[in-house]
Parts: structure tokens; C-alpha cells; sequence
């Protein structure tokens, strides 16, 4: 809006500037009509000038700039996202080419993430399509055997496309903004509880200790609890995934009299610096190989940045470094 109202007035400040050519010319006729013929030859000579001076003064200050812009404009419309405007000496104008290229930047940015989306979607799809067609490929030919284990195999794939594609749908859900949140009052001591005892027999049979540490007398939460859940899980499920079996994964859970405190430590793998800037962008792995043969996709930690971000949560995450394991501590209100 503030670029709109810049352009006006350059508008307004045009039609003052014609109407001074306009006074300046009433004014040069008078003293043609007063002079000789020959001292009119030179007037004509200094009107000529004066009119293409400010033509070309009108020219350089706004019918350029604005050719420019929409120029620049058209090359954006056109899919050509690396188009940017120069600087101007006018304020006005300057403030609107700086605010053009940042919308720019911002459109090639989209541009790129969306087709970095659509790659690692396609990366991801391929990889169980491949498999279920070699096994299935087997069957026919009569390679494998249609015993249990084939179909076991086929299944796991088939339900890694159904994971795949449901995260996709939150996903799509969270970046748009369309996350219902039905909102309850929890006892959130209960809730860790329950997801701890939930997730037991999974870090049992990894061999890894899953502990929690809650402040006693815990107050009331009023979150959504379907979205916390989800939270709790992904975060629990990733500290599995990058911790190695005899390792520890420990949630701790308090409130500061203001807002709910939760940590989820690890003993595992842990993070670099370049990771922690990363780790919640979607499809980002820390460790690629590991995580797509667990399944991994790099979208859970997305997800739980948005379903945090519905909640009016904040969440961020430390590491020592490599081999020092990690920390994700995320908050959340009371009530909103």
C-alpha cells in the first residue's frame, strides 16, 4: 500500500511538472508575440530546448522507472524469477523497487522449494514402487516362493507409501494453515505417561532405555490432544531411530509459570551445526541412508514445527555435536 501512495505522488508531481511547462511555454509565447522575427528564431531555438530538457527530465525520473517495473514484471510472470530492479535517486521509487525485489526473491524461493519438493517425492515413491515391482516381478517369474515373508515385505512397502502419502496430507495441511485445533484441557503428566508406555515395547526391542522425569503436580494443559500426541510421538520415534541399542532417551516435562517446558534427550547420534539450522525443513535427514531403511522421510520434524506453531509452541534443538547425542525442547501456553 506504502508503494501505491509513492506512486501517486509521482503521478501528482508529474502534473505539476506539465503545468509548469505549460505556464513556462504561455510565458515564451507572450515574449514571441512582443519580439522581431528574428529574435524569435532563437527563442524558438531556447522553447525547443526547455521542451526536450523536460521531456527528457520526465523521461529519466518516472516513464523509465516505470518501464523498468514492468518490464521486470512480465519476465516474473513469465517464470524468470532472477529479474530485479536497480536502484533509483528518487526515495519513492527506490522503496518501490527494493519492495519488487523482495517479492522476487521471496517467488524464487517458492519456486525452488517446490521443485526440491516435488523431486524428494518422487525420490521417496520410488524406492517402495521399485521394491514391490521387483517382488512381485520374482512371483511371476517364479524366483520367490509365495511364502509368508514375501507378502510380509510387500506389505511393509505398501505401508510405507500409506505413511508417506498421509504425511504428505498433514503436511499440506499445516503449510496452508488448515490444521483444526480442538482444544481440551489434559493433565499432560497423564499424557506423557500413557505415550511413554505406548512407545515401551518399540525401544525395548531396540534395546534402548526410555525414562521420563515430570515436575510433580503438574497443572492442567488446554491443547489439542490428537496434535501434542502426534508431537510426543514423532519426537520419541526420531530419538529412537538416531539412538543405537544400550543408549537412553529421557523426556523431562515442567512449568515456569508461564508456559509448559518439554525436552526430549537422546544419547545418540547427535547434530552439527549446519544440522540444527536444517533439521526442521521438510525431507531433511541427518543421516539419509539410516533413516529411509527405518522409514524415515524428513517430514515428522516438519509437521511438529507446524502442529507447535498452531498452538502458539515454540520448538528448537541442541547438540554438543556429533557422537553427544541431542536435545528437542519444545513449549507450550497453558491455555491460549
Amino acid at each position: 500500500m506504502k508503494s501505491l501512495f509513492s506512486f501517486y505522488r509521482h503521478i501528482e508531481w508529474l502534473h505539476l511538472f506539465s503545468y509548469i511547462i505549460i505556464i513556462v511555454a504561455e510565458l515564451l509565447i507572450l515574449w514571441f508575440i512582443s519580439g522581431t522575427p528574428e529574435a524569435n528564431i532563437l527563442r524558438y531555438i531556447v522553447l525547443f530546448g526547455a521542451v526536450s530538457i523536460s521531456i527528457l527530465l520526465v523521461r529519466q525520473r518516472i516513464i523509465k522507472p516505470i518501464q523498468q517495473m514492468t518490464q521486470a514484471s512480465l519476465h516474473i510472470a513469465s517464470g524468470n524469477y532472477q529479474s530485479r530492479l536497480p536502484s533509483y535517486n528518487s526515495i519513492e521509487l527506490n522503496q518501490m523497487a527494493q519492495a519488487f525485489n523482495q517479492m522476487a526473491s521471496h517467488l524464487e524461493n517458492v519456486e525452488k522449494q517446490r521443485v526440491a519438493l516435488i523431486g524428494n517425492v518422487a525420490h521417496e515413491l520410488r524406492t517402495p514402487l521399485s521394491n514391490i515391482r521387483i517382488t512381485l516381478e520374482g512371483l511371476i517369474d517364479e524366483v520367490f516362493a509365495p511364502e509368508t515373508e514375501i507378502f510380509l515385505d510387500i506389505q511393509h512397502e505398501v505401508s510405507r507409501l500409506q505413511r508417506l502419502v498421509y504425511q504428505l496430507e498433514r503436511l499440506s495441511e499445516a503449510e496452508s494453515g488448515q490444521i483444526p485445533v480442538n482444544k481440551q484441557w489434559i493433565d499432560y503428566a497423564q499424557l506423557i505417561q500413557t505415550i511413554c508406555e505406548r512407545l515401551k515395547v518399540q525401544y525395548e526391542s531396540k534395546g534402548v532405555i526410555l525414562t521420563h522425569e515430570l515436575s510433580p503436580n503438574l497443572p492442567l494443559i488446554q491443547i489439542d490432544p490428537d496434535h501434542i500426541t502426534q508431537v510426543l510421538i514423532n519426537l520419541l520415534g526420531n530419538a529412537l531411530q538416531y539412538t543405537p541399542s544400550g543408549g537412553k532417551v529421557t523426556i523431562q516435562a515442567n512449568f515456569d509459570g508461564k508456559q509448559f517446558v518439554t525436552r526430549v534427550s537422546d544419547t545418540g547420534l547427535g547434530l552439527q551445526a549446519d544440522d540444527l539450522t536444517q533439521i526442521f525443513e521438510r525431507f531433511y535427514r541427518v543421516d539419509k541412508s539410516r533413516a529411509r531403511s527405518s522409514g524415515g522421510n524428513g517430514i515428522g520434524l516438519t509437521i511438529t514445527r507446524h502442529l507447535l506453531l498452531a498452538h502458539q509452541g515454540t520448538i528448537y534443538a541442541e547438540s554438543a555435536g556429533l557422537g553427544s547425542g541431542s536435545t528437542f525442547t519444545f513449549t507450550l501456553p497453558r491455555a491460549v
